[in-house]
């Protein structure tokens, strides 16, 4: 089954319609300027010569890495929803890789939606519960990634601006884990707060906020319980996972990068990736890593054919795992959005 855009620009109010077309605007303009950005000065013959002498082989250990953490997110994913619930692995695995490659090749990342659908039309979670796990779910990787981009450091020799920049990263991530431990313990006095609060702004006086809010407290509940150290664990070998994919992509091109060099360009272009962009972060992710690997000396021209094949590992490994999932699991992502928007209009 197919979403044929003019069932998908019928169902929704013009101005909703008006939204959704300067987001796409805004997403499509971001990922030309970077690609813009990564192509000035590039020397076509240097990027050619690059690709032609690439060892290929080195590929198929990132590609093992990535399906081995695509069960790694999955088993996390199950565990944020303890201690009050369980959700089936299938069918948090089936959700999980849905999301990524609706997240590759539909706009406005409408991962995180199909994903949130999928599950609660296979188990009994509700919406708010799910999506309560997904911000958590955020939050652990965001964090995670700040304490790798703290760690490096004093091994990678960066410009004055990037490393007060990381600094400031660093105290955001404290904040954030203290903000997550803090709110495990204090449902009802944050609860109360807000009640305090929406009696003092009538508009923010709704049932709806409360349970979301609550719902976003029990994501947290899961850091407190015997599972909160694995959890953490979880979340950063997730990122050295992907160090890996990075790396190996990197032996390809004959890089004689550290590990620290990968490690670097991961943060760069996974914080890069909060930036609006067309799916698949195509653009973006390509001129982050010219950036990422200039303090390590690496010209445009390999820089850029080794982002070519480290995204293009990246995306067909995950569109395809999901691909695979929604296959095996008799559905499609035209089906899963529609009982999305039926759900928008539901609300509406």
């Amino acid at each position: 089954m197919t979403l044929s855009s003019h069932n998908t620009q019928t169902s929704l109010p013009v101005p909703i319609l008006r939204r959704a077309w300067l987001q796409r605007g805004l997403e499509v303009t971001v990922s030309l300027a970077f690609l813009a950005l990564a192509l000035r000065g590039l020397q076509w013959q240097g990027l050619w010569e690059a690709l032609r002498g690439a060892n290929y082989l080195w590929l198929f250990p990132g590609i093992a890495i990535l399906i081995v953490l695509l069960f790694v997110k999955t088993w996390r994913w199950q565990l944020l929803f303890r201690p009050e619930q369980r959700v089936s692995f299938v069918s948090a695995f089936t959700a999980l890789s849905a999301g990524y490659l609706a997240s590759n090749v539909l706009p406005a990342r409408l991962g995180e939606a199909v994903r949130l659908v999928l599950l609660i039309s296979d188990q009994p979670v509700s919406a708010a519960r799910t999506l309560s796990t997904i911000v958590v779910e955020r939050l652990l990787d965001v964090l995670s990634l700040l304490i790798v981009l703290v760690v490096l450091l004093p091994f990678v020799r960066l410009p004055t601006w990037m490393t007060y920049s990381a600094q400031a990263l660093g105290v955001a991530a404290l904040a954030i884990a203290l903000g997550m431990v803090v709110l495990s313990y204090w449902k009802e006095r944050l609860l109360g707060w807000a009640r305090w609060l929406s009696g003092r702004a009538a508009f923010l006086d709704r049932p709806v906020l409360y349970d979301a809010l609550g719902h976003l407290v029990d994501g947290f509940a899961a850091l407190r319980t015997r599972w909160g150290l694995l959890l953490m664990g979880l979340s950063l070998a997730g990122w050295v996972g992907v160090t890996g994919v990075a790396w190996s992509a990197g032996q390809a091109f004959g890089l004689a990068l550290p590990l620290t060099a990968a490690a670097f360009a991961v943060v760069v272009t996974t914080l890069g990736m909060l930036l609006p962009s067309s799916p698949g972060y195509i653009g973006v992710f390509h001129g982050l890593v010219i950036v990422a690997l200039a303090p390590f000396g690496v010209p445009r021209e390999m820089a850029f054919s080794y982002a070519l094949v480290w995204h293009g590992v990246n995306y067909v490994t995950l569109s395809a795992s999901g691909a695979v999932a929604l296959w095996v699991h008799g559905t499609s992502l035209g089906q899963v959005l529609h009982k999305w928007r039926q759900r928008h209009a539901g609300k509406g």
